[in-house]
């Protein structure tokens, strides 16, 4: 077993102070929930001689990069006033490539390149993104090409709309405003239309395709060096699938996810040339498993994670399960995640967080066995004063276990509490999961128990549970397991029956209103954030780039030239029936939920003469980006549940 010697060389803020007696948690500023923290995503060099990070400077995220070896000495590499830096990665020893979306919510991410240790950066275009009448253009890295510091590889819709080709891009080239190209892209894989997906070997090499015919789904794959795809499956997309994960280091094995004569995706070898499942490498019997952690230092397969009511890893490499024992020693009651490796592994940035802690950085020397803290991206916030999030279980009125997460105000006897119910969005192939959520500590914080419920549709347990949510059953069976769950914990004596509301985004604020409208006595009010009210407009105003799905969309939610049923689904049809105040906030710059849901529900609203709150931000899609506006609507929302629980 590791003994980990610890120094901490360097923070931000140190946690100190532990709480005497319980006594009710003090009241935190809004602002200490939603600014940026102070650093965040911090990345190694692969030599790792450097840190990069993103840092906060004037409510914007902007990169910075720190020596490893003495973090005083450091470069901030961007100073964008408007805008958000996005992901990023180092290209090489001095060149970072980061996103940037200046679509101000169109979600149109471009490409951009800045080298370290410059007297004054240089911010460089690689590729051009933008929200046009045809649709949302973007570009999204999908091969680093690491073995390759001088290029990359892109996935980049502009010549096709719907489906984007991948092209190889040189690094030291620069994006044509003009003409709208670089003349050093080279293609590499041109999409037939269909291709939803690709995946590349470790050379870089575009190996195997996932494409989708309306509901027909292929697996497709060449060898190395051929020039033509050929068809090792063809399947329905709601049926039992094989789906293509990566390549194990041979380039020839690979690892796929499959729920073949199983409910529950698990990972599994798969050889390519035969056609046929190897043996699983871990399934789990409640939840999908389709996540890999990998090597590249030792060419192998380490282990894999996965979300079960908790985050959950399971090393196979005994150095790696050593390791990981060890920093359970040091972390206790923490979970800990490696957030950046350099290339030889000898160092990795480690992040320790919890529920109610938005964690810790450090770096750990595997050579000189020494772990150093690094940075506290929220140091701001006490762990002491949050609150702990537990999971729980229920079932449904039709005997479906439901599970979620529960949190109540710190240091509260959980008992007879003003309750929000927050749906998640999607709704399909998307959870709630555990660990710390600045929303749901600010709701705590104010006095609320907080319930996250994974409703049928939810992703991660499985088929038949994500299947249980499909063809029409939006304000029906999905809503009812809201409505159990509100039930549920009631009778627990959890919440006062008096006093709860319902608050959620997109799908959740679809949910939002459906519970307003269908069941209008189990709610005080309503906070309905870029949802969706009706939902044939949500049909007639899908975005091009997504146009490849509306089949599988409309299978899932159900047929958009059924009148009845779409007015059955639609809160907007039956507004008349709310009787709880609600709070409508958009961004009108939002292309997955359109702004006019929000302007025909609050024209009817007015038409009924209900009560209502409004907050729209032109400079804003789906969901709030801007700091500035984040705090804005967290403080009306303050005020709004203050005044009706």
């Amino acid at each position: 077993m590791y003994k980990i010697i610890i120094s901490i060389s360097f923070c931000l803020s140190l946690l100190v102070g532990s709480i005497a007696e319980a006594a009710p948690a003090p009241k935190i500023p809004v602002e200490d929930f939603f600014k940026n923290p102070s650093y965040s995503q911090l990345q190694l060099s692969p030599d790792g001689k450097y840190l990069a990070a993103l840092i906060d400077v004037l409510d914007r995220r902007n990169l910075m990069v720190m020596e490893t070896n003495d973090l005083s000495k450091y470069e901030i590499l961007t100073g964008f006033k408007k805008q958000n830096v996005g992901g990023f990665f180092w290209a090489n020893n001095d060149r970072i490539v980061f996103t940037m979306d200046s679509s101000n919510g169109r979600e149109a991410l471009s490409l951009y390149t800045v080298e370290r240790g410059k007297k004054k950066p240089k911010i460089v275009q690689l590729l051009g993104a933008e929200g046009s009448t045809r649709g949302t253009i973007s570009a999204n890295v999908v091969h680093t090409l690491p073995d390759d510091p001088n290029h990359i590889i892109v996935a980049y819709n502009r010549r096709y709309i719907k489906a984007p080709d991948l092209y190889k891009l040189a690094l030291d080239s620069k994006w044509n405003s003009k003409k709208k190209r670089n003349h050093s892209m080279e293609l590499i894989a041109k999409n037939p239309g269909n291709v939803q997906g690709w995946v590349l070997d470790h050379d870089g090499q575009v190996r195997a395709a996932v494409s989708v015919d309306e509901l027909v789904g292929k697996f497709l794959y060449k060898k190395q060096g051929e020039e033509k795809f050929r068809t090792l499956f063809e399947y329905s997309i709601f049926d039992e699938q094989i789906s293509p994960l990566g390549f194990d280091f041979d380039n020839k094995t690979m690892f796929v996810a499959s729920n073949k004569g199983r409910d529950r995706m698990a990972i599994y070898k798969f050889d390519p040339e035969t056609a046929k499942l190897g043996e699983m490498v871990y399934g789990h019997d409640e939840v999908d498993v389709t996540n890999l952690i990998m090597s590249k230092k030792r060419q192998k397969l380490v282990g894999i994670s996965y979300l079960a009511d908790y985050p959950e890893t399971v090393y196979f490499d005994a150095k790696e399960k050593k390791l990981k024992a060890s920093f359970a020693k040091v972390f206790k009651g923490k979970r800990v995640s490696t957030a950046s490796l350099s290339k030889d592994e000898t160092l990795r940035v480690l992040i320790a967080h919890n529920d109610n802690d938005p964690g810790t950085y450090y770096l750990y020397d595997s050579v000189k066995n020494k772990l150093s803290m690094l940075a506290q991206p929220m140091g701001w916030l006490k762990p002491t004063d949050l609150a702990a999030m537990k999971p729980f279980r229920l079932q449904s009125r039709d005997d479906l276990t439901l599970r979620g997460y529960l949190t109540v105000p710190a240091n509260s006897d959980g008992k007879n509490l003003p309750l929000i119910i927050n749906p998640h969005g999607g709704p399909f192939g998307v959870r709630d999961s555990w660990g710390f959520n600045p929303e749901v500590q600010f709701l705590a914080n104010r006095g609320y128990a907080v319930a996250q419920v994974n409703f049928r549709g939810s992703g991660g347990y499985g088929r038949a549970f994500e299947q249980a949510g499909y063809n029409g059953k939006w304000g029906a069976e999905m809503q009812h397991d809201i409505t159990d769950t509100v039930n549920y914990l009631v009778k627990e004596g959890i919440a006062d029956p008096k006093r709860i509301c319902i608050y959620g985004a997109s799908y959740g604020g679809y949910a939002t209103m459906a519970g307003l409208t269908f069941t209008p006595d189990l709610y005080k009010c309503g906070v309905n954030f870029v949802g969706v009210t009706d939902t044939k407009l949500l049909f007639d105003t899908l975005p091009k780039h997504w146009e490849n799905g509306r089949k599988a969309l409309e299978s899932r939610i159900g047929d958009p030239s059924d009148t009845e049923l779409m007015n059955r689904m639609s809160p907007l049809a039956h507004v008349e029936k709310i009787k709880a105040p609600v709070f409508i906030i958009h961004g009108r710059r939002d292309i997955r939920v359109k702004y006019e849901h929000a302007t025909k529900l609050r024209d009817r609203l007015d038409d009924l003469n209900k009560p209502y709150e409004w907050l729209v931000k032109n400079n804003e899609g789906h969901g709030f980006r801007k700091v500035e506006n984040k705090i804005e609507m967290y403080k009306q929302l303050e005020a709004f549940f203050a005044k009706h629980l």
